[in-house]
């Protein structure tokens, strides 16, 4: 019986999956797959590839998943590779099948596995926009860190420009240039200081570096003082940043000497916050957060439209004297007296 043949278009060139089942001794895992490169490279001491995976807990819960299955629900893709199959996409599930022939050699499910195969001289960027629609842009998705690690391959080792990325991932070319400048940053720099201290702590810490790359004055301080990033990395390393999200209050930590000097001696982020929050009530408080905001939207030249409808429209005009009238009122709770303390 013929072999149902799919064709896909990537990048405008065709691309030919063959669908067959395939010897499970003829295939082998893809040590440069992005989803196991980064922690092959921190945890293999020894190991094989197949008990590095099996290590990650998510694989655990997929090989109970296919057990209870009875197989796979989805084909793996593969590429022929001399007499073997390399497994382009599916490393984890093979190596759930691998676990599962071992324990039950004789049981006909784990003895092959259904597969997509890719053409042998397929191109390498072709395969790379492939696992991007699969895994970046698509439903099946990989952790933040290992589509950042994708894009890094991409523009790294495949010399695929920023614009092509951005196409192939379905985002903007800014977006592709952050995660390659915080994959880069983390990669080359959080996992290397101090011979390694923080290199078993990247994945977990991916996010700080991202939300590092989103911060405009973070990225100056680092391109004026190249220091800085060592501080940033041993700040996120030995968790003096306890959330990655606590890497947002970094650039108005840096605008206050006071707060800055406390953070690189060594003090708790808290305590930091106290000084920011004495200096800036707007980081600590949603009710001053809500003021600033009143405030510059009062004085802000954009609001013409505002004040000619208040002008004439009765209910705007109660609206906002309602609005003034709490505010007196709370000024005379808070013992703040409106004459004495404006500015002339």
């Amino acid at each position: 019986m013929d072999k149902f043949i799919e064709e896909v278009s990537v990048g405008g060139k065709p691309i030919r999956l063959v669908y067959d089942d395939v010897a499970i001794d003829r295939i082998e895992l893809d040590p440069n797959n992005p989803r196991i490169r980064y922690r092959l490279k921190l945890e293999q001491n020894g190991k094989s590839l197949d008990e590095v995976i099996m290590s990650m807990p998510e694989v655990k819960a997929l090989r109970r998943d296919i057990e209870a299955n009875g197989g796979l629900r989805e084909r793996v893709v593969l590429q022929e590779n001399g007499s073997k199959m390399k497994a382009i996409e599916g490393n984890c599930r093979m190596v759930c099948l691998h676990s599962l022939h071992t324990k039950q050699p004789g049981d006909a499910r784990w003895k092959k596995v259904p597969a997509r195969i890719l053409p042998k001289d397929v191109d390498p960027k072709q395969v790379a926009i492939l696992l991007s629609d699969w895994h970046v842009a698509n439903k099946i998705t990989w952790k933040a860190h290992e589509k950042a690690g994708h894009v890094h391959h991409m523009h790294h080792e495949l010399g695929m420009t920023l614009d092509e990325i951005a196409v192939y991932l379905r985002t903007s070319k800014t977006t592709v240039s952050r995660l390659l400048q915080a994959y880069g940053f983390m990669i080359d720099r959080f996992l290397k200081i101090d011979e390694g201290k923080y290199a078993k702590e990247g994945e977990r810490k991916w996010s700080y570096f991202e939300e590092f790359y989103k911060q405009k004055d973070l990225k100056a301080e680092l391109q004026r003082n190249p220091d800085f990033g060592d501080d940033f990395c041993r700040w996120v390393g030995d968790s003096r940043l306890p959330e990655g999200a606590d890497v947002r209050i970094l650039p108005t930590i840096l605008k206050h000497p006071d707060a800055r000097k406390k953070l690189e001696k060594g003090a708790p982020l808290a305590e930091v916050k106290k000084i920011v929050e004495a200096a800036e009530p707007e980081q600590g408080s949603d009710f001053f957060k809500l003021l600033a905001k009143v405030r510059e939207a009062c004085t802000n030249a954009a609001q013409v439209k505002e004040i000619l409808r208040i002008r004439t429209d009765k209910i705007a005009r109660q609206r906002l004297l309602d609005t003034y009238e709490a505010l007196l009122d709370f000024m005379r709770l808070a013992d703040v007296e409106p004459d004495k303390t404006r500015q002339k």
